[in-house]
């Protein structure tokens, strides 16, 4: 079946194969976990906290679908990045605090979305003070997001914000943890003992031994790395006349710069494979735009040959 043909009409089918990895993954992961998964948590989860993360996964795929058209990366309407999405964050490994990871990887989605709302309204100062607040309210959740405050520089020069934008965009940035701050000093404690907390947070190591990655969750890797670097390499080799628009090109920069950004995360000792679930976001995208620019043979062989590497992985090993 052609890619076109699955990706352009309408969004119900993406999401239903959404929901089929979402529940086949948590099933895997819930009778036989890899040894990354269990690694950095010894603790299970109850059924209510799995089916609550499964319904934020499903949310950021909504999300997902209606931020990849509006980035103007794709031709029209399209809803390859939910499934994508699926794959990426779901089908390599399944967070030990799922609930953490769904919870993040929304607030991530929800403020590209905002940001690229940004983007087609020049003065919107709404967009990027509330898109700043879910930034800063992934830090009290998963402390190692603290890296993605270099958003903030990354959307001020690309989306050419105005002195009012970066002004609202900082304020907002800071508000989740001075509110944190402030319900800890409500209850007792000192008013920066969340931010001392969080910095403590971030020295724990959870790294894994590289022993614990099973080899077709690498294949999965590869086969996303290499669609993204043909995709890159095409373009480049053929460009498109859609990017003779500077909105369409300062929202592919947006989206790599956020990806790289992300991805400094493995840097930090207490970052887990929640960071899967946050970089899977804008891979989601990256992943469409790569595979909508290439030949529609090229691009289906690639999307059916990454399905079937993720289902091999999901039941194999």
């Amino acid at each position: 079946m052609q890619l076109n043909a699955i990706t352009r009409k309408s969004a119900l089918p993406a999401l239903v194969l959404l929901v089929v990895i979402i529940v086949a993954t948590m099933i895997r992961s819930a009778r036989s976990p890899f040894g990354v998964e269990l690694a950095t948590s010894p603790y299970g989860e109850s059924g209510a906290t799995l089916f609550l993360a499964a319904l934020l996964f499903l949310a950021v795929g909504v999300v997902m679908g209606k931020t990849t058209p509006r980035s103007g990366l794709v031709n029209g309407y399209c809803t390859l990045a939910i499934p994508l999405y699926g794959v990426i964050a779901c089908g390599i490994f399944v967070a030990p605090s799922t609930l953490v990871a769904a919870s993040v990887s929304l607030c991530f989605a929800l403020a590209i979305h905002l940001l690229l709302t940004s983007l087609h309204r020049a003065d919107d100062k709404d967009s990027v003070f509330f898109a700043a607040i879910l930034l800063g309210l992934m830090v009290p959740l998963y402390p190692p997001a603290i890296v993605l405050v270099g958003v903030l520089p990354i959307a001020i020069f690309t989306l050419a914000l105005s002195a009012r934008q970066i002004i609202l965009m900082v304020a907002g940035y800071a508000l989740p943890l001075l509110a944190t701050s402030y319900a800890f000093w409500y209850m007792g404690n000192g008013f920066w003992d969340a931010a001392i907390n969080i910095f403590e947070l971030l020295q724990r190591d959870h790294t894994a031994p590289i022993g614990h990655i099973p080899y077709l969750a690498i294949a999965v890797v590869a086969a996303a790395t290499i669609i993204l670097f043909w995709g890159g390499i095409y373009a480049v080799a053929h460009p498109d006349k859609m990017f003779r628009l500077a909105r369409v090109r300062r929202s592919l920069l947006l989206f790599v710069w956020i990806t790289v950004l992300a991805l400094t995360m493995l840097f930090i000792p207490a970052c887990d494979i929640t960071l899967i679930a946050i970089i899977a976001v804008p891979l989601g995208t990256l992943l469409t735009f790569a595979l909508n620019i290439l030949p529609n043979n090229h691009s289906t062989i690639a999307y059916w040959l990454l399905l079937l590497l993720f289902f091999i992985h999901l039941f194999v090993e």
